[in-house]
């Protein structure tokens, strides 16, 4: 309990979602949800529902630099989440700010499909932004993107370590009747499986809700795996609370706890 900080607080460094489902938002209520305060940089503003995204307004990266150097200057972050980044000069930008904070724990929960640059970014993600993450959130889909490397899931996270950074969390990383299972990697190999039980309906924010606690239990002072543990398993509940609040995929309930059954 030595470790645990009193007034626990994190950076979000996101896209906003209007829909609330994902981005910033996700991110806030996750936060308050686990008793922390989220300071945030706004990446993008998104056009999009809990059916589909139609359009985004990319912030310019010296106004991101200001926005993240005002939060990190005036408060006491205890970590860091990276979501949404859409361009290689905000990229670039974040880089920079990290290099100033070496101990700060920092998440990276990144979104890879923006467009016809979707390469340069990527690639500028795997090289600047995973090294320094204390641990990374994939999918798949995620793993295809980053790496080059086709022949298997291992050898794909092996490529992703040759540039840097501790450990991956693969979600969904293999299927099982009823259940999915998440896979932590270290560039040693899978250390250690989660596995869930599989939920009917289909998710918006799901993954946003998932890295933001991973990140909250890390600003509280969690080791990575207590953190990995807990969050997987808030995240189950706020799927399983879930609800339907547009016409398109239901909305994590975050604050599931808090709802008068």
């Amino acid at each position: 309990m030595d470790n645990r900080h009193r007034n626990p607080t994190f950076l979000t460094i996101n896209s906003h979602d209007p829909s609330g489902g994902a981005g910033i938002v996700a991110d806030v209520e996750t936060a308050a949800s686990l008793g922390c305060h989220c300071f945030s940089a706004v990446t993008a503003l998104n056009v999009r529902d809990t059916q589909q995204h139609k359009d985004r307004q990319s912030s310019p990266a010296s106004l991101l630099i200001e926005q993240v150097r005002a939060a990190l200057e005036d408060g006491s972050i205890h970590a860091i989440k990276i979501g949404d980044i859409g361009s290689v000069a905000q990229v670039e930008a974040v880089h920079t700010i990290l290099e100033d904070y070496p101990d700060l724990p920092v998440v990276i929960d990144p979104v890879l499909h923006h467009g016809a640059n979707d390469g340069d970014v990527n690639v500028a993600i795997r090289l600047l932004l995973l090294p320094r993450a204390t641990v990374t959130i994939l999918s798949r889909d995620h793993i295809r993107a980053l790496s080059n490397s086709a022949d298997s899931l291992s050898a794909a996270t092996q490529e992703l370590f040759e540039s840097g950074g501790d450990f991956l969390l693969i979600t969904d990383a293999a299927a099982q009747p009823g259940h999915l299972q998440n896979r932590l990697y270290s560039p040693k190999g899978v250390i250690k499986e989660y596995v869930w039980e599989c939920l009917p309906d289909r998710f918006h924010g799901a993954g946003s809700t998932l890295s933001a606690a991973v990140t909250a239990y890390l600003a509280h002072g969690f080791d990575l795996f207590e953190a990995l543990q807990q969050s997987q398993q808030f995240t189950w509940q706020a799927l399983q609370n879930a609800r339907q609040l547009g016409m398109g995929c239901k909305v994590p309930d975050r604050l599931f706890w808090a709802r008068d059954k």
